[in-house]
């Protein structure tokens, strides 16, 4: 690994797999399409998230917290890992969650959330988006009244300590695939933490021949490119990586988000049900369904190298899935 990578707890089940698709490869006709499985990170944990959580935790703990604080939508696949992690390490866990019913239904995310122990409270959408900073510094505060050392950190654990589990990701594909193949690697873009990590694992393990392109779920391409940029920007200063922006290029593809965040659309629905039944591959609705959509399109279209390895990255979701049985 990288010699500036900081301290992490051993969370996650890794290495995980990297499997064919061969039905999809075969109708889209590629000789090949590949997809990490990133959603095989452990059952309770499953997902992405878990990797960045190793390193952010960690740091918890080193600084002698007892309450783990963080926010998210009622089904994060986030908050969820959190809560189990919290569970498997003697943590509190409380739980910031962005929803327009006060008292939304016990399923999917949700239920383990509350299964795990996690302390959940809900805030309606325009509160939650407009004063966060605020809200959490109140729950910080009262925290802190009842005695407790709590440690906050926000949406995705995307912040630069956060991006190391996608660039441990990178290097750990570069062993499974080999660093000399091209490869055109696709991922979500959801909080923004994943993509920059894969971003500057190909700079750091100097990877030329691989491109790391991204599909947004939520906000505009103009946002992204801004915050992914920034956060890229924060992880090499605060790490003293020495790379170069132009190491660093943002790929992303755009016309997936639908009408926002984890709002579904009728394209994206039978993407999932397509993999379901192709694959025997379960995506989501809020994020690998919109990434898996903007991929297909993109194939159609001619928009990957002709003589690159197509890989998806399966970021997880699926508990988020059975909590949306009426899309199916």
């Amino acid at each position: 690994m990288h010699p500036k990578e900081p301290k992490r707890l051993e969370l996650a089940q890794l290495p995980t797999p990297v499997v064919e698709l061969k039905h999809l490869a075969a109708e889209l006709g590629l000789p090949r399409l590949l997809v990490k499985r990133d959603d095989l990170t452990g059952f309770e944990t499953s997902g992405n998230k878990v990797r960045k959580l190793e390193y952010v935790i960690a740091d918890a703990i080193a600084q002698g917290a007892d309450t783990l604080v963080t926010c998210g939508g009622f089904q994060s696949n986030h908050c969820r890992a959190t809560a189990a992690l919290g569970a498997r390490l003697g943590l509190r866990v409380r739980l910031v969650l962005r929803s327009a019913d006060p008292n939304p239904a016990n399923v999917g995310n949700l239920l383990l959330d509350r299964l795990f122990g996690a302390d959940v409270s809900f805030h309606e959408p325009a509160r939650y988006n407009q004063h966060r900073k605020e809200l959490v510094e109140e729950i910080m505060a009262a925290e802190r009244v009842a005695g407790r050392k709590p440690y906050y950190f926000g949406t995705g654990a995307s912040i630069p300590l956060g991006c190391w589990g996608y660039i441990r990701c990178f290097e750990e594909l570069t062993r499974q695939l080999g660093p000399a193949t091209r490869v055109d690697l696709v991922c979500t873009v959801g909080s923004g933490g994943t993509m920059t990590g894969l971003i500057l694992g190909k700079a750091l393990f100097r990877c030329e021949n691989w491109r790391v392109i991204g599909v947004p779920i939520c906000d505009d391409i103009d946002f992204w490119r801004a915050d992914l940029r920034k956060l890229e920007r924060e992880t090499v200063a605060t790490y003293r990586l020495g790379l170069d922006e132009s190491a660093c290029p943002i790929e992303l593809i755009d016309g997936f988000i639908g009408e926002g965040y984890a709002i579904p659309y009728p394209e994206e629905v039978e993407t999932i049900r397509q993999i379901a039944r192709l694959e025997g591959l379960v995506l989501d609705p809020t994020y690998t369904g919109k990434a898996m959509t903007g991929m297909l399109a993109t194939v159609r279209a001619g928009g990957l190298r002709k003589d690159a390895l197509p890989v998806f990255l399966h970021t997880g979701g699926a508990f988020g899935t059975l909590a949306r049985s009426d899309l199916f």
